[in-house]
């Protein structure tokens, strides 16, 4: 079955030269096609840029397999300004998640809950071996026997932060958080979240 998958994508690639080739010819077979074509290239490139500077915002994705996994889309290119925004995401969901064990229990109650973040990366090489990007993991699990292994170690250096919530050690009815910031693969800081607590919402509020 690989060998038959090899022969395809290598007809696939020569194919795929071939026309390339011949377009290439054909948009340069004369001065004026030439013209035209790096026109509509320069015009191609200026709309790119322009929707990747004004209409592409950063998107924390969550994980259909794994709740506690995010994976950010289009982050800022500040790591201070990315590690604000990382935490203020994580008070939200931690407000959240507060919120809900008052819901359901009338109280608080000893729990965990933990985050991940990675940064968002899809590979759109037509290789089958290549590795698939962060992506993969929105609605797969980790794949360490698989024709093509995909698991989240393989992807240290997109990794952006964690997050882990506990009980405070000197108060058990209090909650405390340590969120861990990496950069390439290693840890850049810590920060410890002590006295977690649900804030009231509006919507709580007027109820």
């Amino acid at each position: 079955m690989e060998v038959v998958i090899i022969i395809f994508l290598i007809l696939l690639l020569v194919v795929v030269g071939f026309l390339g080739y011949k377009s290439l010819r054909f948009m340069f077979k004369s001065k004026e096609h030439a013209v035209v074509t790096l026109s509509m290239c320069g015009l191609v490139v200026l709309i790119i840029g322009v929707n990747h500077i004004f209409f592409e915002k950063m998107q924390f994705i969550q994980s259909e397999v794994y709740s506690d996994l995010y994976l950010i889309k289009n982050p800022v290119k500040d790591k201070n300004e990315l590690d604000i925004s990382i935490k203020e995401f994580v008070m939200e969901q931690v407000n959240q998640e507060l919120g809900n064990l008052k819901d359901s229990i009338g109280e608080e109650a000893s729990s965990e809950y933990s985050l991940r973040f990675y940064r968002y990366s899809k590979s759109w090489n037509i290789n089958l071996f290549a590795d698939a990007g962060t992506a993969y993991f929105i609605e797969n699990e980790e794949d360490p026997s698989g024709f093509v292994v995909e698991e989240l170690s393989m992807y240290l250096d997109f990794k952006l932060a964690k997050f882990q919530m506990n009980n405070c050690e000197n108060a058990s009815e209090k909650y405390c958080g340590e969120l861990v910031f990496y950069d390439k693969g290693e840890v850049q800081k810590k920060e410890i979240l002590t006295d977690l607590v649900a804030t009231q919402t509006n919507d709580s509020a007027e109820k």
